[in-house]
């Protein structure tokens, strides 16, 4: 199984550490949420409803999408592997690195796995000629969007072409939209015409709203990829609780995303200011994170960290990336002038 970001329950006083390991919504969770959330503790002994038809409903209005292609999950992790359990593609086709959870599901299914190295010289460039090329029928294409540790987004030319190519060869795309909302600037989503077959758009209300401990996420496809997918899910995906405040969200959600977004650019902005002042070099991206050439090695700057009692991520689990390559999320101002105050006290190298 791979690491994650988030492990602050492998610490003493868990509330106490200062997060920058996993990317979440540094503003949230919202207040509307909260209030929907504890108010449905009332129906905790009740079975939720196994359709989710008030959420299904709420995220119609809000993507325009058809309801019978809407299906809803504990959290994008559950989505994946019944993605993967439910297609059972001739192969996975996937970039690296990008977010190990893809590879594992594929490996636990035995399904074949077919990389294309990224690589920094190149600012971690896509391959799509490569990938479009290389897609075959009953193939499974993945992109993770931005992708995730690079933090480089995806042109909108760059995915149609890999639908085209998917289409084609009677192959399948998924597109890990996860990060999407919190994306500087804010790139396109396919698809622009009727909704083609073999489609799936994975989003999550974890990093948008701050609520990785309700687990809930959702899937966007044709209403028979819907019906295939939903088949490899238990029989309630959401409890009454995740399903409450993911409602609130879907319905009052989009003011509280917009102002997060333009709060989340100039934080970014000046977050990798200070990183390169202090010697770290910044990766291109467009992701409410930063993957970063750190001064020291990773284990080392995680400890000397430690102290301050803030967490980071090492990239050294990700395929190409060594423990010279870290990951930190873009946080509030405050909790970012923190870890530049933190970095200031280290004697870094350089």
């Amino acid at each position: 199984m791979s690491l994650h970001g988030g492990r602050i329950w492998e610490r003493d006083d868990p509330r106490s550490w200062l997060d920058f390991s996993a990317n979440i919504n540094p503003w949230g969770p919202p207040a509307f949420a909260v209030e929907a959330a504890r108010e449905a503790l009332q129906w905790a002994d009740r079975y939720p409803d196994g359709e989710s038809r008030a959420l299904r409903s709420a995220l119609m209005e809000a993507t325009g999408h058809d309801f019978r292609g809407i299906v809803v999950g504990n959290g994008a992790g559950d989505l994946i592997r019944a993605l993967f359990a439910s297609l059972r593609p001739r192969r996975f086709l996937t970039v690296e690195p990008t977010f190990a959870e893809y590879g594992d599901v594929a490996r636990s299914l035995e399904i074949p796995v077919v990389s294309f190295r990224l690589k920094a010289e190149d600012a971690f460039a896509f391959p799509v000629d490569a990938l479009c090329g290389a897609v075959g029928e009953g193939d499974l294409v993945l992109a993770c969007q931005p992708n995730n540790p690079t933090g480089r987004a995806w042109a909108l030319a760059e995915l149609e072409s890999l639908l085209a190519a998917t289409i084609a060869r009677g192959a399948s795309l998924v597109v890990d939209e996860c990060f999407f909302n919190l994306t500087v600037p804010h790139p396109g989503s396919l698809p622009k015409g009727p909704w083609p077959e073999g489609l799936f758009l994975l989003r999550a209300f974890t990093k948008d709203f701050s609520l990785p401990g309700l687990r809930v996420g959702y899937l966007l496809t044709s209403s028979r990829g819907a019906a295939i997918v939903r088949a490899f899910l238990q029989p309630w995906p959401i409890n009454c609780v995740g399903e409450a405040a993911a409602l609130a969200c879907a319905e009052r959600g989009v003011p509280f995303i917009e102002a997060c977004r333009l709060r989340l650019a100039e934080a970014r902005r000046r977050l990798t200011e200070g990183l390169a002042a202090r010697g770290f070099h910044v990766f291109p991206g467009a992701a409410n994170y930063l993957l970063c050439r750190s001064p020291l090695e990773g284990e080392s700057l995680e400890k000397k960290l430690a102290p301050f009692r803030i967490l980071i991520r090492r990239c050294h689990t990700f395929p190409g990336l060594d423990d010279g390559f870290i990951r930190l999320a873009v946080r509030s101002e405050e909790e970012n002038g923190r870890l530049l105050a933190a970095l200031d006290g280290l004697n870094l190298p350089g």
